[in-house]
């Protein structure tokens, strides 16, 4: 083989050589683009997500403030029934479960005044209302999850008030009972038929909202 056929080949060769290489190079770096992008998006619904988790715990707290005794019961007429209930409605059965379980440590556990009349401590936990609490975390969970995917007014309603009041009730009967030794029509009168029409009301109003803040948020 002549030297200029010999120079030919090599520059072929290396041209052959150079174009994969460069080809190699653009795909590895779209991949890594792709990836990046990825992340990127990923970090921004993390962020989204934890804002409105943030959100929707501090409506609870602030909602716990607005309270009134009634004199024939240890419990209360509050505004945490329709803040929780919206909660369920704005976030997903997992990120409901974790705002409302970390209410109840930062109130019941850390002690801090954010449950329903300003109060905090595991005293409050362990009281006759004890079980509205802890019954919110379960009633409300499972309202998200039966909500459905978009925003629906009257499933809303119908959730909020068929899934959420019998299992807060049943709790508040359970509490009231042991704690106060009391009978079941007793709890009854002083857990559950006060505060029947305000509940539907706040769970109207609740799904209202949701409703509503669902679909400026897209979602």
């Amino acid at each position: 083989m002549s030297t200029i056929s010999k120079l030919l080949v090599d520059e072929w060769l290396t041209g052959g050589y150079t174009c994969i290489r460069n080809k190699a190079l653009g795909a590895r770096k779209v991949s890594v683009d792709k990836m990046s992008q990825s992340v990127a998006v990923q970090q921004n619904i993390s962020v989204k997500v934890l804002a409105k988790m943030a959100m929707c715990l501090a409506v609870v707290s602030v909602s716990s403030y607005i309270a009134f005794p009634l004199p024939f019961t240890p419990a209360m007429v509050v505004a945490t029934t329709a803040a929780t209930c919206l909660t369920a409605f704005v976030l997903t059965p997992k990120q409901t479960f974790m705002t409302l379980s970390a209410y109840l440590i930062l109130g019941g556990l850390a002690g801090l005044p954010i449950l329903p009349g300003g109060t905090g401590g595991l005293g409050r936990l362990l009281g006759p209302t004890g079980g509205f609490y802890f019954a919110w975390v379960l009633a409300f969970t499972a309202v998200s999850y039966f909500k459905g995917s978009r925003p629906d007014l009257k499933r809303y309603i119908a959730v909020a008030i068929i899934v959420s009041i019998p299992i807060v009730y049943i709790g508040g009967l359970i509490s009231m009972m042991l704690v106060l030794n009391i009978g079941f029509k007793a709890a009854f009168m002083q857990a559950v038929l006060p505060f029947i029409p305000g509940d539907v009301v706040k769970c109207i109003l609740a799904a209202f909202i949701g409703v509503r803040v669902n679909s400026a948020l897209g979602e």
